[in-house]
C-alpha cells in the first residue's frame, strides 16, 4: 500500500510527533511504500523537497506574523506543494496527525479534490474548538466547543487576543469550507477525546478509538525501586507542576526529579526558590535511554496535569516499565490508571498524600500494581497491535466509496 503521513514537524518534538514517526517505521518495516510531508525545521529527521518552508511564530516580526496568520487559515504554497507530491507518488491513503497554524488545513482539501482516502489522528481537541487544549487563565472551559467559537474572542482563550482573533477566524473558516467532514475516517487515541467531539456532533461512526503506539525498547519492566518521584513532560501550565512542588513541600524527605522543558521553566524554578525546597532537581529534557533510565529507575511517577489530556505518553512509557503513575482524575488519563492511582487534581495536598502512600508502601505491593499495568500497555500500546488494527482501518477506506 502506497500512504502518505502528514505533520508538520519530523522529529520528536511532542507526543504527536513521536507517533508519527514510530508510524512511518512500523510501516516500512511492513513492506508498505510511505512518504511524508511536513514544514521544514532544522531538527528535523526527515524531510523532502515538497515540505513547506519553516514558520517561526515565536521570532517572527509583525509584518511576519501577519503573513503567519494568513497562512494558518490557509497556506498556498503547502497546498500546491502538497498537490505535487500526491501527483508524483499516487498513495492510496493519507493519514493526517498535526496541521494546524503551518500547513493548515488547505492540505486536506487538496486530498479530497484528488479523490484519495484520508484518515486523521486526533491528538488534541483543536476540531472542536479553537482553544485546542480547551484550557487557558488557569481552568478549563468548553464554551467554545459546539461552533460558539466567538467566545474565543470573548474570553481570550488564547490568552493573547490577536492570536484569539485569528484562531476564531480559522474554526469558522475550517466550518465555512467543510474540511473535518472531508476526512474519510478520524482516529482518537482515547474514549473521552471521541466521546468531547460526538458531543461537539462528530458523526460517531467515522471516530474509532485506537491507543498510541509505543516503541518495543519502550517495554523494559524495571523491579528497580528507586529513591526518588519523577515527572517527565512540558513545563506548562496545564500539566500542573506547580501543585508537585508545592506537594513536595509537604515531602521534604522525598526527592523528586523533573525531567523537561517549557514556557514554566523559569516560574518553576522561581517557585521552587521561593519554597525553599531542598527536595527538587531539575534534570532538563531528557530523551531516548536517558529518559528511559530516568524512568526505569524512578520509584514512582507523577503526572498531575489540570487539562483534558487525551492520551499521554508519559504515562504509558511508565506503564511499559512497570512502574505506578501518580495522576490527576481527568480527561483521557483516567481510562489508562487504575482508582488506586488516581488523584483530584489541582489539590497539591491530596497529591501529596497520595505520593506519601505509594512511596512508602512495600515493594511487592508497588510490584503486583506495576505488573498490571505493564500487562495493560502490552495489551493497548504494543505496535504489533497497532499496526494491525491501523492497516485494517485503511483497508476498510477502500471499500468505501
Amino acid at each position: 500500500m502506497k500512504i502518505v503521513l502528514v505533520n508538520k514537524f519530523w522529529y520528536p518534538r511532542g507526543g504527536a510527533e513521536k507517533v508519527a514517526l514510530l508510524t512511518k517505521e512500523l510501516l516500512e518495516k511492513a513492506g508498505h511504500q510511505v512518504e511524508i510531508f511536513g514544514m521544514n525545521h532544522p531538527s528535523n529527521l526527515f524531510s523532502n523537497q515538497y515540505f513547506t518552508d519553516f514558520i517561526d511564530y515565536h521570532h517572527a516580526s509583525i509584518w511576519q506574523k501577519i503573513k503567519f496568520g494568513v497562512r494558518a487559515i490557509y497556506n498556498l504554497q503547502a497546498a500546491r506543494n502538497f498537490k505535487k507530491l500526491l501527483n508524483d507518488f499516487q498513495p492510496e491513503v493519507v493519514h493526517f496527525h498535526n496541521i494546524y497554524h503551518q500547513l493548515s488545513c488547505s492540505v486536506i482539501g487538496v486530498a479530497k479534490q484528488m479523490g484519495i482516502k484520508t484518515v486523521m489522528t486526533l491528538h488534541d481537541y483543536k476540531f472542536i474548538s479553537p482553544n485546542y487544549n480547551l484550557y487557558h487563565h488557569g481552568q478549563i472551559d468548553e464554551s467554545c466547543v459546539g461552533g460558539k467559537y466567538y467566545r474565543c474572542l470573548l474570553n481570550n482563550c488564547l490568552e493573547n487576543y490577536s492570536e484569539s482573533v485569528l484562531a476564531t477566524l480559522e474554526a469558522y473558516f475550517v466550518d465555512i469550507v467543510g474540511y473535518k467532514k472531508m476526512i474519510d475516517q478520524y482516529i482518537s487515541p482515547s474514549n473521552f477525546l471521541r466521546d468531547k467531539f460526538i458531543k461537539a456532533g462528530f458523526d460517531a461512526k467515522k471516530i474509532v478509538q485506537l491507543s498510541n503506539p509505543l516503541s518495543p525498547d519502550n517495554f523494559v519492566f524495571t523491579k528497580n525501586d528507586g529513591d526518588y518521584v519523577a515527572y517527565v513532560g512540558r513545563l506548562a501550565v496545564e500539566k500542573g507542576v506547580n501543585f508537585l512542588l508545592q506537594a513536595a513541600h509537604n515531602l521534604p524527605t522525598i526527592h523528586f526529579k523533573i525531567a523537561g522543558d517549557g514556557p514554566q521553566k523559569e516560574y518553576l524554578h522561581d517557585l521552587t526558590k521561593n519554597l525553599n525546597l531542598k527536595n527538587i532537581e531539575f534534570a532538563g529534557e531528557q530523551r531516548d535511554t536517558d529518559l528511559q533510565k530516568l524512568i526505569g529507575n524512578a520509584r514512582l511517577l507523577v503526572a498531575p496535569s489540570v487539562w483534558y489530556e487525551n492520551a499521554p505518553l508519559s504515562i504509558m512509557e511508565a506503564k511499559a516499565h512497570g512502574k505506578i503513575v501518580i495522576a490527576s482524575d481527568l480527561g483521557g488519563i483516567s481510562e489508562l490508571l487504575p482508582k488506586e492511582c488516581l488523584v483530584v487534581p489541582a489539590k497539591a495536598d491530596i497529591l501529596a498524600k497520595k505520593i506519601e502512600y505509594w512511596f512508602l508502601a512495600s515493594s511487592q505491593d508497588r510490584q503486583n500494581i506495576g505488573e498490571e499495568l505493564y500487562r495493560q500497555a502490552l495489551d493497548k500500546n504494543s505496535v504489533g497491535i497497532y499496526l494491525q488494527r491501523l492497516l485494517t482501518i485503511y483497508a476498510g477506506l477502500q471499500n468505501k466509496k
